[in-house]
């Protein structure tokens, strides 16, 4: 969970996950839906746009809050401030984000209408601290976050978790229980609370998330969640909208990154990676998935890809797409050994009022 950019956009998602029993088919299914604020809907917010030397500068009012976002023209970054509009004085909320990531840099802060501070959360140093009058069951979650700790370095090693995994205060919290929907008895957990969001009532299901990087020094990652049941036991899932789940069963006494960004590519050129200047050279730490409910679940890789060609192509009247393919050199990051060369490719796919990328798939065309 992050703090919400624009609160006159935004809506909570309420996600309903149900389980059948093991007799019943389908045996996992998961319905989505987005409950708007009534608030918000009662009335039109209002929109205005200014343009400066330095900055534009989005500015929304509606019958909750002010919201001012404003994106800097030479600067990788935004700010994003939001008042109470019954108080304009009051600050609701306060960060700052890259323009074209979700990621958030600096310190994030949000605010309760009568001026308590709710959270500060410091994204660069990977630090939050919450005002624990207002967040039940917090304890909770923090002794959810030892165990998940623990699963890390036990199956890894505790240099791999002080020098490639950071806890990023994104998970949440769950309560489940047995419903019966058409004379079938199933599974249902909603969401009740995460590490920015005070608990409405205790949880009894977690899910803790970390980002794994190549090095300290990684701005970013990929995801790794964990999650748990109300006493902490490991649970495995095959569900990855919500990042990646599941470990990697590390051959040898290696358990800790050994990859070098430069050897890496040199590497790739014995095995067919010409470089030029104006090659599209990318490199990246990935997670194969394997698709398995299991423990073992999958399998970190480090990539170097180069784009070899686009194809364009029109799908229907108002909606068109690019395939882009490649050669991706891959390598195991516990060694810096290379594993192989792959061709796979990846599309994007837009139309009047909807767009989406995929990620690296095989390229079998």
């Amino acid at each position: 969970m992050s703090v919400s950019r624009n609160p006159v956009d935004f809506a909570y998602r309420q996600t309903i996950t149900i389980h059948f029993k093991k007799d019943m088919k389908p045996t996992l299914f998961t319905i989505l839906f987005l409950l708007s604020l009534n608030a918000f809907s009662q009335k039109k917010p209002f929109k205005e746009v200014i343009e400066t030397d330095s900055s534009t500068i989005e500015i929304i009012r509606n019958s909750l809050y002010k919201c001012w976002d404003e994106t800097y023209k030479f600067k990788d970054s935004t700010r994003f401030i939001s008042w109470f509009i019954d108080d304009t004085t009051q600050v609701h909320y306060e960060n700052w984000g890259r323009k074209n990531s979700n990621s958030y840099i600096g310190i994030s802060r949000e605010y309760k209408r009568d001026g308590t501070l709710m959270y500060e959360w410091d994204h660069d140093k990977g630090i939050c601290n919450v005002n624990r009058t207002l967040y039940p069951y917090y304890e909770m979650l923090e002794e959810m976050k030892i165990r998940a700790d623990s699963l890390i370095i036990k199956t890894y090693s505790k240099d791999f978790c002080n020098n490639h995994v950071r806890f990023e205060f994104e998970g949440n919290a769950w309560f489940g229980v047995w419903k019966v929907y058409d004379k079938d008895t199933v599974w249902s957990t909603s969401m009740v609370g995460s590490w920015t969001e005070p608990m409405t009532r205790k949880p009894n299901h977690y899910r803790i998330v970390y980002r794994v990087r190549l090095s300290k020094n990684d701005k970013t990652g990929i995801e790794l969640g964990i999650e748990l049941d109300s006493l902490g036991n490991y649970f495995p899932s095959d569900d990855d909208r919500w990042g990646n789940y599941g470990f990697e069963e590390v051959k040898g006494n290696q358990r800790s990154f050994n990859i070098d960004k430069n050897r890496a590519i040199e590497t790739a050129k014995n095995h067919g990676l010409v470089v030029t200047d104006s090659s599209e050279i990318s490199e990246f730490l990935t997670w194969e998935r394997f698709g398995k409910k299991e423990f073992y679940n999958g399998q970190y890789r480090y990539y170097i890809t180069d784009l070899t060609g686009k194809t364009e192509y029109t799908e229907e009247k108002d909606r068109k797409g690019i395939i882009y393919r490649f050669n991706v050199y891959t390598f195991n990051p516990w060694t810096g050994e290379f594993v192989e060369m792959k061709k796979m490719k990846r599309r994007h796919e837009w139309g009047k009022n909807s767009g989406h990328w995929t990620g690296l798939r095989p390229d079998n065309d």
